[in-house]
């Protein structure tokens, strides 16, 4: 195959994938981190503010925020949700900010092309780069604003330039390196801990290891990452997400709610999100070829030591290795056979990418996984339609989200009250049901008892609309009523 026609098949590949992506842009409302990384962007570019919001670093939000650049400051909080609200056009609003992650869609799918390439054949770059681009996860996040693509892109393209620099040790791809290196770290404090261990997998499959290069390549990245930000700011980043490790939030899994999960987790996520004849040829490929199946097992393993168990969107970055390990099975017809399946699979997915599981978790996958696996605030919008177009005089709504709610069009509501009676239309988040019930026991109790055997309608794949025609008895509360959670 010439180059200019492996060229051309890519470029095809990548540009009808991100014309997939941008056609959901405007049919989910913002998840539940999209605002903040917006105006953590907006702050960067406007004012040289790094403090608004430190988890992340910079560059990913700094492209959300680009369409924004030249709007006035939005002032009152939630600052964020005013960007969005600005004049009155919220769903064009959201699809400017979620336009700047395809850039690393992009980036994504040509490293896994060029790195496949490298390692096996030109046909398995082509084929390795067109199952990345029909993986649910990957699609899901590739549509939001926020940072997890960002890190399943710059990942692999910083390993691709690593892999050109031991294989032949020049100094414009040390300068390459360092640049690559800079682009992963000011997009993902993670990349801090994934990079090097995969590097030394290289390394050590290489027996290679050009320490003048590697110096100048890492000085390089050094001074770009200074460049965008300042260096105590990073250092503070990194040091906020190390806290938030040793305190993290809620996880769920099976049903269970836990404060700091469990070591099993994402392999749990890995194995319920992915579709299985992916799962079938990255396994059948790891046996082939050593170099990605060690380097998916270096990310999965430093993912485990982790006590964030909020979402399969945190290990995204395995994917690309796991692409390539696919692309080196040799059975022909088990290529065609899975590659056939995951592409019309993916399809049928469409819109609905983020919560898409695969057939192993069954009809209620929320018995499984919840948060950014399938419950993220995303279909919110879907719920405004449906209240527009159905005339719903008032709602109650107990939603895991921190959208605009009462500016995006709903009718009169008003939030769930625990342990109050309900009546008339209810709306409420798989997510919030699972974090509800684990407030008290005697939360748990009401909430069963107000939902067990009602009939429901799914908004989306997220929420439950109820119609409770009266009203539900309500045990005394043995303290003062409060809202179920709303956010996470």
């Amino acid at each position: 195959m010439s180059d200019k026609r492996w060229w051309t098949l890519l470029a095809l590949l990548v540009v009808l994938t991100l014309a997939r992506v941008a056609t959901t842009h405007r049919v989910f409302a913002q998840t539940i981190d999209e605002s903040a990384h917006l105006i953590a962007g907006y702050d960067v570019l406007t004012k040289r503010v790094f403090t608004t919001d430190t988890m992340h670093p910079p560059l990913a939000r700094m492209l959300f925020a680009l369409p924004f650049i030249s709007e006035p400051e939005p002032g009152a909080e939630p600052r964020g949700n005013k960007l969005l609200l600005r004049n009155e056009r919220y769903t064009q609003n959201i699809a400017r900010a979620r336009m700047g992650n395809l850039l690393f869609f992009a980036i994504g799918i040509i490293s896994v092309a060029l790195w496949a390439r490298r390692l096996l054949s030109p046909g398995a770059g082509l084929l390795a780069a067109a199952l990345y681009a029909c993986l649910p996860p990957i699609l899901a996040h590739a549509g939001l604003a926020t940072t997890d693509m960002a890190a399943a892109a710059t990942l692999p393209l910083a390993l691709y330039a690593l892999t050109l620099l031991l294989d032949e040790a020049t100094w414009p791809r040390a300068v390459a390196l360092g640049a690559a290196i800079a682009l992963g770290l000011l997009c993902k404090y993670s990349f801090v801990l994934y990079f090097p261990a995969c590097a030394l997998v290289l390394f050590a499959m290489r027996r290679r290891f050009p320490i003048v290069k590697l110096l100048v390549a890492a000085v390089i990245a050094v001074i770009l990452v200074a460049v965008v930000m300042p260096p105590r700011g990073y250092i503070a980043g990194v040091l906020q997400v190390q806290a938030m490790n040793t305190d993290p939030p809620k996880a769920i899994l099976f049903g269970e709610v836990r404060k700091g999960g469990w070591w099993y987790y994402f392999p749990v996520a890995l194995f319920f999100k992915t579709p299985i004849p992916f799962l079938a040829l990255a396994l059948a490929g790891c046996t082939r070829k050593r170099e990605p199946a060690l380097i998916a097992a270096v990310i999965l393993g430093i993912a485990m030591t982790g006590n964030i168990n909020i979402g399969v969107r945190h290990l995204l970055p395995l994917y690309a290795p796991l692409a390539i390990a696919a692309a080196a099975v040799r059975v022909r017809w088990l290529v065609v056979a899975c590659t056939a399946w995951l592409v019309i699979g993916s399809a049928l997915a469409h819109p609905d990418y983020l919560p898409w599981f695969n057939v192993f978790a069954g009809r209620e996958p929320q018995r499984v996984l919840n948060d950014s696996n399938l419950d993220w605030g995303q279909d919110v919008l879907r719920l405004v339609r449906l209240a527009r177009d159905e005339k719903l005089p008032n709602l109650t709504t107990s939603l895991a989200t921190n959208a605009p709610l009462d500016q995006l069009g709903l009718p009169p509501r008003t939030d769930l009250q625990a342990l109050q009676p309900v009546h008339g239309w209810l709306a409420i988040s798989e997510l919030n049901i699972a974090l509800g019930r684990d407030l008290s026991p005697e939360i748990r109790r009401w909430l069963d008892n107000l939902l067990r055997g009602k009939q429901y309608r799914r908004v989306g794949k997220s929420i439950r609309l109820y119609e409770l025609s009266s009203p539900t008895p309500a045990p005394a509360p043995a303290t003062d009523p409060a809202s179920l959670p709303a956010s996470r």
